[in-house]
């Protein structure tokens, strides 16, 4: 069993860093694309004249420019990657350099001012940084599904859709707080040891749910997938919580989230998880979610009269 666990561990946190290294490759054009234009002309080459022939090949060429010039003016995916890492970086600094001005001047009259201040600054910053962030992590997305050659599935009743969604909220926020409730629990060792397993879990969760999403998989069927190959989920949110753990700050905590996020997103996409049989019966099941969902479907009920999904 610990054998089989360490495997699933390890392959998750592999999986994890494939975004890293095919960022650059999800906006390459298809070469199929272009050697399906160029057949045609090479059997009608013969039947043109001169004159047909010169004026097809400045068609091409104008067409070909301006290709060339909407590709230009497309953002691509990896500078929408550099641009989401870059807005995140400098809202880092922001709090940091107003924490360095309130240390350095906290004897000064100035120190409530920028104090205050700062605050009043910072959660306008940090929410416009969250919202293009959010927006930009579609795109990323879309692109890498593009790259595997899959698509959509058909599109899902609105209103069933809309109950999933509004379901995965509450899940994940009912289970985000009994995580930072594990870890603000403080007995040395076992609070951060478990709260890092429950914020390891979350973030795979996060990183999954654009491809199942647009799989059209339910939130139930999402989560007892992460249940039941929890030990790869748990080495695949690895890396993200580690790094989104570097500080006590919550803001730079989430500016680091945000800035590393797109890369897992890719990975997700890239991610062909192993065969269940494989490790079912050596390493089972563990309901990590039974009590977010729990509380999610009371939650519903005393809200809307039924469960959201």
């Amino acid at each position: 069993m610990l054998r089989e666990f360490i495997v699933e561990y390890k392959d998750g946190i592999v999986a994890s860093l494939q975004g890293f290294l095919v960022l650059h490759k999800l906006d390459r054009p298809e070469s199929s694309q272009t050697a399906e234009t160029k057949n045609p002309a090479k059997t009608a080459i013969f039947k043109q004249t001169v004159l047909e022939n010169r004026r097809r090949k400045n068609l091409e060429k104008n067409a070909l420019t301006s290709a060339q010039k909407e590709v230009r003016k497309k953002v691509t995916t990896l500078q929408r990657v550099f641009m989401c890492a870059a807005i995140n970086i400098v809202s880092v600094l922001v709090v940091l350099l107003l924490t360095y001005l309130i240390n350095l001047l906290k004897y000064s009259f100035l120190s409530a001012f920028i104090k205050y201040f700062g605050s009043l600054l910072l959660l306008p910053i940090f929410l416009t940084v969250r919202l293009l962030s959010t927006l930009w992590f579609a795109d990323i997305a879309s692109s890498a599904l593009k790259y595997r050659g899959l698509s959509s599935s058909k599109i899902p009743d609105l209103s069933r859709a809309a109950s999933d969604f509004i379901h995965a909220i509450f899940v994940e926020l009912v289970f985000l707080t009994q995580a930072l409730a594990i870890i603000g629990l403080d007995v040395p060792f076992l609070s951060s040891f478990f709260g890092f397993i429950y914020m390891s879990l979350l973030h795979s969760l996060y990183s999954f749910d654009y491809y199942w999403m647009s799989s059209g998989i339910s939130m139930n069927t999402r989560l007892a997938m992460i249940e039941r190959r929890w030990p790869f989920h748990l080495g695949f949110g690895t890396l993200l919580t580690a790094a989104t753990s570097v500080s006590e700050n919550f803001v730079i905590n989430g500016c680091i989230f945000g800035a590393l996020f797109p890369f897992f997103i890719v990975s997700s996409f890239l991610t062909d998880i192993p065969d269940s049989k494989r490790t079912s019966d050596a390493v089972p099941p563990v309901h990590f979610y039974y009590l977010a969902q729990t509380l999610t479907n009371k939650i519903s009920v005393a809200i809307f009269s039924r469960h959201i999904c």
